[in-house]
């Protein structure tokens, strides 16, 4: 064991003496930072420096680390620019892929019953928004004339595209020859109907009153040919009676309507001339008039025979009825249907309705109708080997082919537009959507192609991004980071305060307590060499 030297002891006693005091200084100076957390009180007066600096200070603290963070830690603009380093980025892409693939590998059902409960009620309205406002876009588009310049355009290329293509590749022979014998049965059926008489009698009186207003002639009704046939036949007739006509006025009955044809074109003739008529009927002794013309067929029937069969004379007359069945064809039709009256002429119609149903209802004459149809149209077609253009050519020449196209293009456009189609665009669209949300989804990764899926993820990280960046200032703003951690210090427990802010200082305090104890060291070595020098 050393020996006990005093004078070493005089010597490291002041400078450990100063080390102790310095750090036990530093440590009591500390620990009165944070205790007493309460006042001190002696016999009512509290004592000074109670409780410790910070359980005093610790609102002024609070707002001094609110503003802190506040204003210079966390800023919109710090917030900003940490949103959009890679970090952030790669964590918010993989965020948004992890979350659509469990959204995507869900098995789901109608899209109904996805909807939440709560939500639902605010779905029925949004699917009523769209299918109102879907059949209204839809029927206004209809009404608009770029729909109706597409839709000519369209309708224009599909009649030109059907042009060029023959009959046979449209209709078949045999669809043909079905297409004749339809034809033929609706024309036998329509031929043997009650009411087919009918109409006709009404139509063919009809015709002949419009054809009367619009001042036609008797030849204007009749062809051509017709008109030449009628001529010819009444000059034949005209030549082989004529010869005879001598020899039958020996019968009374033939007579007796000669005379009394002649007795009324004599009166008719007197009719016409008015007063003077009326004076020269009072001359004649009308009675004895045919007593006087029979007399004088009786006494020159031989030279009236023989004058009748004079060719001079027969030619001059059947000039003469040729020239009267031209004036008949040449006289308007509204002065013979005022002479025949209104009531005949239907009568007369009727008939010859019915006349020439006759003759078309009998079978000979339907089988050569039929017969003539099927060759007349299979001509015409060439077989089937017409093309559509060539037929319509046909039928609808030059400016009337235009006419007819362009009154389909309107038709068809005006029933686009109908009433009754905005009421069907309403219900399919409706039907369609509801046949929609009764689909169930199933897995959306089987309908959702990865390409698809990969720019789904990008559009929302970017839509993110932009958001954030947008919204970051007005957030910020809005959440006042200073007041938050202003009122969360304060709302710390003293002591949960105490461990905290020695858990961010306590390797800095044992520094301190050391570098008291480094200081009082120092300066205890200072006060020994003092006291030697002096």
């Amino acid at each position: 064991m050393l020996p006990f030297d005093p004078a070493l002891l005089s010597l490291a006693g002041p400078p450990c003496i100063g080390a102790f005091i310095g750090y036990l200084t530093n440590k009591i100076a500390i620990r009165m930072l944070f205790r007493p957390l309460r006042p001190w009180h002696l016999w009512g007066v509290r004592v000074p420096m109670t409780p410790g600096v910070i359980p005093a200070k610790r609102h002024q603290l609070a707002a001094n680390i609110g503003e802190m963070v506040g204003r210079h830690l966390l800023t919109s603009r710090d917030i900003g620019a940490a949103l959009s380093e890679e970090p952030f980025q790669e964590h918010l892409a993989q965020l948004v892929e992890r979350t659509l693939a469990e959204v995507l590998r869900r098995d789901l059902g109608p899209v109904p019953a996805i909807v939440p409960r709560r939500f639902r009620a605010y779905f029925q309205v949004g699917v009523k928004t769209l299918k109102y406002r879907l059949a209204e876009g839809v029927n206004r588009y209809l009404a608009t004339e770029d729909f109706a310049a597409r839709l000519g355009e369209s309708i224009h290329e599909r009649l030109d595209a059907l042009g060029e293509r023959e009959l046979n590749s449209l209709v078949t022979p045999e669809g043909r020859r079905t297409v004749y014998l339809l034809f033929d049965q609706v024309v036998s059926d329509l031929l043997v109907a009650e009411r087919t008489a009918e109409w006709l009698g009404h139509y063919l009186a009809d015709s002949l009153r419009r054809a009367a207003a619009d001042g036609r002639t008797v030849a204007d009704l009749l062809p051509a040919e017709l008109t030449a046939l009628l001529q010819d036949l009444v000059r034949q007739l005209a030549a082989a009676v004529l010869p005879k006509m001598g020899e039958h006025l020996a019968d009374p009955v033939l007579r007796g309507q000669v005379l009394r044809g002649i007795q009324g074109g004599v009166e008719h003739f007197l009719d016409s001339l008015g007063p003077v008529g009326a004076m020269a009927r009072g001359f004649l002794d009308m009675d004895s008039f045919e007593e006087k013309i029979g007399a004088y067929l009786d006494t020159r029937q031989e030279d009236l025979i023989a004058w009748l069969r004079n060719p001079e004379v027969q030619e001059r007359m059947v000039a003469v009825l040729g020239g009267q069945v031209d004036t008949l064809l040449a006289r308007p039709l509204a002065d013979l249907l005022d002479r025949v009256g209104a009531e005949r002429v239907d009568t007369l119609c009727r008939t010859g309705a019915g006349q020439l149903l006759a003759v078309f209802r009998a079978e000979g004459t339907r089988n050569g109708l039929s017969v003539l149809l099927h060759v007349g149209m299979e001509d015409l077609l060439d077989r089937g080997r017409r093309t559509m253009a060539s037929l319509a050519a046909r039928f609808c020449p030059g400016d009337s082919g235009r006419e007819l196209r362009a009154t389909l293009v309107r038709e068809v456009v005006a029933l686009f537009r109908a009433n009754r189609t905005e009421r069907l665009v309403r219900n399919l669209t409706g039907a369609m959507i509801d046949d929609l949300l009764t689909v169930p989804l199933g897995r959306l990764e089987n309908l959702v192609p990865h390409g698809v899926r990969r720019g789904i993820c990008d559009g929302i990280v970017h839509t993110a991004n932009r958001m954030l960046l947008a919204e970051v200032p007005g957030v910020v703003e809005s959440l006042n980071i200073q007041r938050v951690v202003t009122d969360k210090v304060n709302g710390l427990d003293l002591l949960q305060l105490e461990r905290l802010l020695l858990s961010i200082m306590e390797e800095q305090f044992k520094y301190i307590n050391l570098f008291g104890a480094l200081l009082g060291f120092l300066i205890g070595l200072g006060n020994l060499a003092l006291l030697r020098l002096f």
